[in-house]
């Protein structure tokens, strides 16, 4: 009877481990290129700006061969997290429940800063000779948590409803994660930066490409399930240990996959060898793949690139030439180059500066605290009286009810205010 119970324990933990399996075969890391080809179609105009987008990378580059992008240099992202879940109650944590614990999220972000940083731990084929540190950090500022009853969203058609639940943080501030259950076996998606040349008119402000839906939907969308690291919510034994955030922030930054979403295709950086195809197994034992892409030359595929779809276990590299393209994007993009300035600020000092001013209808705000401190923001008339309560974190005003004449914008942290004047036209 003993050996009876044994084998049917060894029966069901080999089905548990085959469902398993089976669950994670099932499953696409990254639905980037399918959200991307939707904005596409709702704006055609932003193909010809991709494209524009990739030449001003490449001249910015080209431009830069002398003097690529100083070791020491640390760029410091902050990130907000919205975890939309459908638990009433708000109990937080357990299996099977998106509204995740504050330490799943934590283990996220060092994931982050371990990965874009060269310190993942795994020694891949490629990773001692072209692994670097990509210099740039990342810094959790504030976790969001919204109800909502949807059981699932699509990580393709639904980034705008999302966003309408729980509405981003200024994009140009900070990284936007929104993590909920997704359906169609996608893992996470990333909305793609969009390039322009800056100048002094231009720096910091929406271009004619930077539409404000875009500006609302600016971020990453990660399902619950592949989140962060050592969690009971984390269900796959293959996308477990935090690199599909890891994945999603690359492509928000301006990586491409390496086999470059065609067979043999490009992702713009010489450096990771040309791949036929996307590496996408259960083979966490992280054999070695191959291609051959040029003629009769046969290449081993850089499986432990994070922008492809191996296991979590076998990534560990991002190469030299996607650090100086994700630096690049930093520079080029209005709403990245505007986050990479105030990462640089310094001052103990609150700063608030709000424009255009007169101003007919969305008033904005740049906000700079001290070490990313939270805020308020409140509105007066000239009679004292509060147009609008006090907003955590607000960026944007929308005036067009407001009668023409003069305002106060108050912006408020623990130890500082600012005021600001504004007039309604």
């Amino acid at each position: 009877m003993k050996n009876r119970r044994n084998k049917l324990l060894l029966a069901g933990l080999l089905l548990v481990s085959a469902l398993a399996q089976a669950q994670d075969s099932l499953v696409t890391r990254c639905a980037s290129t399918e959200r991307d080809s939707v904005r596409l179609l709702k704006n055609p105009s932003l193909r010809n700006l991709r494209m524009r987008s990739e030449a001003a990378i490449q001249d910015y580059l080209r431009g830069r061969s002398g003097a690529r992008t100083n070791a020491g240099e640390v760029v410091t992202i902050p990130v907000v997290v919205h975890v939309v879940h459908n638990r009433a109650d708000n109990v937080i944590g357990g299996p099977n429940n998106g509204n995740i614990t504050d330490a799943q999220i934590q283990s996220q972000i060092d994931v982050l800063n371990e990965d874009y940083g060269n310190k993942s731990g795994y020694k891949g084929y490629y990773t001692d000779s072209l692994a670097v540190d990509t210099g740039i950090r990342f810094r959790l500022v504030s976790v969001v948590r919204t109800y909502n009853a949807t059981s699932q969203f699509s990580p393709i058609t639904d980034a705008d409803e999302l966003a309408g639940i729980s509405p981003a943080w200024f994009t140009n501030r900070y990284l936007n994660i929104w993590v909920t259950r997704l359906n169609d076996r996608y893992l996470g998606t990333s909305q793609f930066p969009v390039v322009t040349e800056i100048n002094a008119r231009t720096e910091g402000l929406a271009t004619t490409e930077n539409e404000e839906t875009d500006a609302l939907t600016d971020g990453v969308i990660i399902d619950f399930r592949y989140f962060g690291r050592n969690s009971d919510a984390i269900t796959s034994r293959i996308y477990n240990l935090g690199r599909t955030t890891t994945h999603e922030v690359g492509h928000w930054l301006g990586l491409i996959h390496i086999w470059g979403d065609t067979t043999c295709g490009t992702d713009y950086c010489d450096d990771t060898p040309t791949a036929n195809t996307k590496n996408e197994t259960t083979d966490v034992s992280c054999s070695a793949v191959y291609s051959q892409c040029q003629g009769n030359v046969v290449t081993r595929n850089m499986i432990e690139n994070y922008m492809d779809y191996s296991p979590d276990v076998c990534m560990s590299i991002f190469t030299n030439d996607q650090k100086e393209r994700m630096h690049a994007v930093l520079a080029l993009s209005p709403r990245r180059a505007k986050m990479v300035e105030y990462s640089k600020i310094s001052t103990d000092n609150l700063l608030v500066d709000i424009y255009p001013n007169p101003v007919r209808e969305t008033l904005t705000a740049d906000v700079f605290t001290p070490g990313l401190e939270n805020y308020t923001v409140s509105v007066y008339n000239q009679k004292g009286q509060k147009m609008m309560a006090d907003a955590v974190n607000r960026t944007y005003l929308n005036v067009r009810n407001f009668p023409s004449g003069l305002y106060f914008y108050k912006v408020s942290t623990a130890n500082q205010t600012v005021t600001k004047r504004f007039v309604v036209r």
